[in-house]
């Protein structure tokens, strides 16, 4: 993939997070400088206009088109005849940039199965009250999921605390699992750990500590400067702890509650956000239709696919580009030997 950016141009680079982003060192855009240019072409070929809907067409395998069908002048805005088609319209997530789902129907009209699509890479919804408390707070944070006792999830990251619930990307890896749990079982639980960087046992010792350190001080000021005051009142309120008294005054017992709460805080999920805050779609075009070498369909020959219409989703960190790419140079390749 690198060479084929690099023949338009495109210099990547890469981070020890395994992430590759286009060298920003370039002032130009050669991507969208080939994109204009193929579009400017297509325009005067066809005097396309930008923002139409194709909405009436019909598409249907050659060998399977009567002659009327093939004669008859359809209801479209323009006819296109092709050797080779290429199917990469995308899924459904952000559809304020154009993606409307089209492309599904176009690969079901010609026999593909498409699984159910849904968001994917999005924020994760709670009809938990206390959320609205917390909302604004960005913290470094361990994030778990769990099927009953079986951890099916556990990442570290900045964790952004919503009026709806949690965001971030640590939320985004997981939340195609927990879409999956809630579809499954009806419900699906997190743990949070607010300081993942040391042993429950050790931070239980700091915190005691602390308490006889400080013991004329009144609960609301016991985790002063460790957390966000937002977070903290959550805290405080779910764990009880009477916040009007003294830490001499409040008990072992209630600090190591406390304590408990920071490493195993839980959070139950009742939805993932909808497809207009996701960065990617789940589901689509079954890929066990497809050849996986060339992109060309098992079920229609001369029908090829790229990108998010097919049913693959990665986590963040430039999967879901790179398959882009990736599928589309395949494609690309195989649809120029062809001789036909």
């Amino acid at each position: 993939m690198k060479n084929a950016m690099r023949e338009l141009g495109v210099e990547l680079m890469c981070s020890t997070e395994v992430k590759a982003i286009r060298n920003s060192g370039k002032k130009e855009n050669p991507l969208f400088e080939v994109s204009c240019c193929i579009a400017e072409e297509l325009k005067k070929e066809k005097d396309l206009k930008p923002g139409k809907a194709f909405g009436k067409e019909k598409f249907l395998k050659e060998e399977k088109a009567s002659k009327a069908e093939k004669d008859v002048k359809q209801e479209r805005i323009f006819k296109i005849q092709a050797k080779r088609l290429l199917l990469c319209t995308g899924g459904l997530a952000m559809p304020s940039s154009g993606s409307t789902g089209e492309g599904y129907r176009f690969a079901e009209a010609l026999g593909h199965t498409v699984l159910s699509p849904f968001p994917s890479l999005c924020p994760i919804y709670t009809e938990e009250k206390f959320v609205k408390a917390w909302a604004g707070v960005r913290v470094d944070t361990e994030l778990s999921l769990f099927e009953g006792e079986k951890l099916l999830f556990k990442d570290r990251g900045e964790l952004q605390c919503t009026e709806y619930g949690i965001s971030g990307i640590v939320v985004f890896q997981c939340s195609r699992l927990v879409h999956e749990l809630l579809e499954k079982n009806g419900k699906a639980m997190l743990s949070l750990s607010f300081f993942p960087e040391f042993k429950e046992e050790e931070f239980l010792r700091f915190l005691l500590k602390r308490k006889e350190e400080r013991s004329a001080q009144y609960g609301r000021d016991f985790l002063l400067a460790l957390l966000p005051d937002k977070l903290v009142s959550v805290l405080f309120q779910k764990a009880q702890l009477p916040v009007d008294k003294t830490l001499s005054e409040i008990s072992k017992e209630k600090i190591g509650e406390l304590c408990r709460l920071l490493f195993h805080f839980p959070f139950k999920a009742s939805k993932i956000a909808d497809f207009t805050k996701a960065q990617c779609t789940a589901g689509g075009i079954s890929v066990s239709e497809v050849h996986p070498d060339t992109m060309e369909s098992k079920l229609c020959p001369k029908l090829y696919f790229a990108g998010e219409i097919l049913d693959v989703d990665g986590l963040c960190g430039g999967y879901n580009l790179h398959f882009a790419f990736g599928s589309g140079i395949l494609s690309g390749r195989a649809m120029g030997r062809r001789n036909d």
